[in-house]
């Protein structure tokens, strides 16, 4: 959980500091300097209307016939000239700027990530005929394939709202972090059910310990729906907690929360180390609950306290059944 909230603290930390907020920023400039036109037009029509109706009709026939590059010095120039300044102010501030800057660094790094974990470790058992330095070339490609689409992508959105598109990339982004948390829960959870299980079926059918036991697949099948199974009909309370009670939770910050787990997850699968997802998401999610300052502590007593008593509790559930099943065995 630890590694996870630094994970997650490091990329939602670049995210909102590099994007959120550079990009709120420059649409707050935007709106303060269309304000200012507004109010100027405003003062310039009130104070046309204190004039003779003759000189109101004449001054609004030249501002209408008036080309942009003339220059004079009446009134009504004056008023052209200052509303082409500010039109040109407003044409200089591009609110996709920090997106068209950073956003791609961030897809080329997730692509990356998750092709890398893919090819190492996902794929492995395949026996692809690759070699290292193909897999690093096939890594970058795939990286650099992500940053051009997601600039065309910012490129074609940029007439539409600035912050609602930061929103809509990163749901998109969320489909493939998603489904790379899916892929490493499975990776490291089913492993965790499987490994001790596989054992007693090993030693059922040699009659001794070994180091390493063979995994029959009708038990992978098997323990993979049963994943499935049990996140559809009992995992809606999980759900919630981790989607809604620990940390506001939108794209950007759901975007960060699954690929620092899934990174973190990844690793430890690689390094056989047996992890639980849902603590490493956890300690995600509130990771980027400390960068908002928005995290939910009085929900996390609970959780803390569930996880201190789970580790001895299953420890002594299990001893507890297993003498009560050597007694009864005669073992």
């Amino acid at each position: 959980p630890l590694l996870g909230g630094v994970m997650s603290y490091i990329i939602f930390g670049y995210v909102k500091s590099k994007i959120i907020e550079p990009t709120h920023e420059l649409k707050t400039n935007l709106k303060a300097l269309k304000a200012e036109r507004k109010a100027y037009k405003e003062s310039f029509i009130k104070a046309l209307k204190t004039k003779p109706a003759e000189e109101q009709i004449a001054t609004l026939s030249k501002i209408a016939v008036i080309d942009e590059d003339e220059i004079e010095t009446t009134e009504y120039s004056e008023y052209r000239s200052k509303i082409r300044i500010m039109k040109d102010s407003e044409k200089e501030i591009d609110t996709f700027k920090a997106m068209k800057k950073h956003i791609p660094i961030i897809a080329g790094f997730a692509a990356m990530v998750i092709s890398s974990m893919m090819l190492f470790k996902g794929l492995e058992h395949i026996n692809l005929a690759f070699s290292i330095i193909q897999t690093v070339w096939i890594i970058f490609v795939i990286g650099a394939l992500a940053y051009l689409a997601s600039l065309a992508i910012i490129n074609v959105m940029s007439k539409n709202d600035s912050e609602k598109s930061i929103n809509r990339i990163f749901s998109w982004f969320q489909i493939f972090t998603a489904s790379s948390f899916a892929f490493s829960h499975g990776a490291n959870d089913i492993a965790n059910a499987v490994g001790p299980f596989a054992a007693v079926l090993d030693v059922l059918k040699t009659g001794s310990i070994n180091e390493s036991s063979p995994i029959p697949s009708i038990a992978m099948v098997t323990f993979g729906i049963s994943l499935v199974v049990g996140l559809w009909f009992l995992g809606k309370e999980v759900i919630t907690t981790i989607g809604s009670k620990l940390a506001e939770i939108l794209p950007t910050t759901g975007f960060s929360a699954e690929l620092a787990s899934s990174i973190v997850i990844l690793l430890a699968t690689k390094l056989g180390i047996p992890v639980s997802s849902t603590h490493i998401l956890i300690g995600a999610v509130l990771g980027i609950g400390i960068v908002n300052k928005n995290a939910n502590w009085k929900m996390v007593r609970p959780i803390i306290l569930a996880w201190l008593i789970t580790l001895p509790a299953a420890a002594i559930s299990s001893a507890i059944f297993y003498f009560a099943l050597a007694k009864l065995l005669g073992v």
